[in-house]
Protein backbone atom coordinates (compact mmCIF):
# COMPACT_ATOMS: atom_id res chain seq x y z
CA UNK A 1 0.00 0.00 0.00
CA UNK A 2 1.30 3.45 -0.84
CA UNK A 3 -1.48 5.64 0.56
CA UNK A 4 -4.92 5.76 2.13
CA UNK A 5 -7.40 8.37 0.96
CA UNK A 6 -10.50 9.25 2.95
CA UNK A 7 -13.72 10.13 1.12
CA UNK A 8 -16.53 12.31 2.45
CA UNK A 9 -19.92 12.51 0.70
CA UNK A 10 -21.76 15.81 1.02
CA UNK A 11 -24.59 17.82 -0.46
CA UNK A 12 -22.54 21.02 -0.05
CA UNK A 13 -19.01 20.49 -1.37
CA UNK A 14 -18.22 24.21 -1.41
CA UNK A 15 -18.82 24.45 2.35
CA UNK A 16 -16.71 21.38 3.17
CA UNK A 17 -13.89 22.27 0.78
CA UNK A 18 -13.73 25.69 2.43
CA UNK A 19 -13.63 24.07 5.87
CA UNK A 20 -10.90 21.57 4.99
CA UNK A 21 -8.73 24.22 3.33
CA UNK A 22 -9.22 26.96 5.95
CA UNK A 23 -9.66 24.77 9.03
CA UNK A 24 -7.28 21.90 8.39
CA UNK A 25 -4.87 23.36 5.84
CA UNK A 26 -5.63 21.01 2.95
CA UNK A 27 -5.11 22.21 -0.62
CA UNK A 28 -7.26 21.15 -3.56
CA UNK A 29 -5.05 19.25 -6.00
CA UNK A 30 -7.73 18.45 -8.58
CA UNK A 31 -11.42 18.81 -9.22
CA UNK A 32 -12.95 16.01 -11.27
CA UNK A 33 -16.49 16.09 -12.64
CA UNK A 34 -18.32 12.93 -13.68
CA UNK A 35 -21.96 12.21 -14.52
CA UNK A 36 -22.27 10.83 -10.96
CA UNK A 37 -20.98 14.02 -9.33
CA UNK A 38 -17.92 16.13 -8.54
CA UNK A 39 -14.83 15.06 -6.59
CA UNK A 40 -12.40 17.47 -4.93
CA UNK A 41 -9.07 15.70 -4.30
CA UNK A 42 -7.20 17.38 -1.47
CA UNK A 43 -3.88 16.96 0.31
CA UNK A 44 -2.19 18.13 3.48
CA UNK A 45 1.33 16.71 3.66
CA UNK A 46 0.81 12.92 3.44
CA UNK A 47 -2.92 13.14 4.29
CA UNK A 48 -5.31 12.63 1.35
CA UNK A 49 -9.00 13.47 1.36
CA UNK A 50 -11.76 13.51 -1.24
CA UNK A 51 -14.93 15.55 -0.97
CA UNK A 52 -17.63 14.07 -3.23
CA UNK A 53 -20.88 15.81 -4.09
CA UNK A 54 -23.23 13.43 -5.92
CA UNK A 55 -25.05 14.90 -8.94
CA UNK A 56 -28.38 13.88 -7.41
CA UNK A 57 -27.61 15.24 -3.95
CA UNK A 58 -26.90 13.46 -0.67
CA UNK A 59 -28.97 12.96 2.46
CA UNK A 60 -27.44 14.16 5.72
CA UNK A 61 -26.53 11.41 8.18
CA UNK A 62 -28.34 11.78 11.51
CA UNK A 63 -25.98 12.65 14.38
CA UNK A 64 -25.29 9.95 16.96
CA UNK A 65 -24.67 10.32 20.67
CA UNK A 66 -22.10 9.52 21.71
CA UNK A 67 -20.12 9.92 18.47
CA UNK A 68 -18.57 6.45 18.90
CA UNK A 69 -21.84 4.56 19.48
CA UNK A 70 -22.22 2.95 16.05
CA UNK A 71 -19.79 0.48 14.53
CA UNK A 72 -18.00 1.12 11.26
CA UNK A 73 -15.82 4.02 10.19
CA UNK A 74 -16.85 6.82 12.52
CA UNK A 75 -13.82 9.12 12.69
CA UNK A 76 -10.49 9.99 11.16
CA UNK A 77 -7.27 11.00 12.89
CA UNK A 78 -5.18 13.92 11.70
CA UNK A 79 -1.63 13.79 13.06
CA UNK A 80 -0.25 17.33 13.40
CA UNK A 81 2.81 19.13 14.75
CA UNK A 82 0.75 21.75 16.61
CA UNK A 83 -2.66 20.59 17.84
CA UNK A 84 -3.55 23.91 19.47
CA UNK A 85 -3.09 25.84 16.23
CA UNK A 86 -4.91 23.21 14.17
CA UNK A 87 -7.87 23.03 16.54
CA UNK A 88 -8.10 26.84 16.71
CA UNK A 89 -8.11 27.10 12.89
CA UNK A 90 -10.73 24.35 12.62
CA UNK A 91 -12.97 26.06 15.18
CA UNK A 92 -12.62 29.39 13.37
CA UNK A 93 -13.64 27.63 10.13
CA UNK A 94 -16.79 26.14 11.67
CA UNK A 95 -15.82 22.99 13.58
CA UNK A 96 -17.40 22.10 16.91
CA UNK A 97 -15.67 20.59 19.92
CA UNK A 98 -16.65 17.12 21.05
CA UNK A 99 -13.69 16.66 23.40
CA UNK A 100 -11.43 19.60 24.23
CA UNK A 101 -7.70 19.38 23.60
CA UNK A 102 -6.06 17.53 26.47
CA UNK A 103 -3.03 15.42 27.25
CA UNK A 104 -4.16 11.80 27.33
CA UNK A 105 -0.75 10.14 27.82
CA UNK A 106 2.84 11.33 28.21
CA UNK A 107 4.02 13.06 25.03
CA UNK A 108 0.60 13.19 23.38
CA UNK A 109 -2.45 15.42 23.32
CA UNK A 110 -5.62 15.20 21.32
CA UNK A 111 -8.97 16.82 20.69
CA UNK A 112 -12.08 15.35 19.11
CA UNK A 113 -13.87 17.79 16.83
CA UNK A 114 -16.61 17.65 14.21
CA UNK A 115 -16.54 19.43 10.85
CA UNK A 116 -19.58 21.58 9.88
CA UNK A 117 -21.47 18.45 8.74
CA UNK A 118 -20.68 16.40 11.83
CA UNK A 119 -17.81 14.27 10.47
CA UNK A 120 -15.64 13.46 13.48
CA UNK A 121 -11.87 14.00 13.64
CA UNK A 122 -9.24 13.33 16.24
CA UNK A 123 -6.55 16.01 16.07
CA UNK A 124 -3.47 14.32 17.52
CA UNK A 125 -0.06 15.72 18.41
CA UNK A 126 2.66 13.32 19.55
CA UNK A 127 6.19 14.21 20.51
Amino acid sequence: MTALELGIVTDDAARLVAFYTEGFGFTVERTLTYPQGTVYRMRRDAALCKIFQPAGGARPRPPTEPWHRDSGITYGALHVDDAETTVAAALAAGASVIMALASHRPGAKAAIIADPEGNVWEVLEES
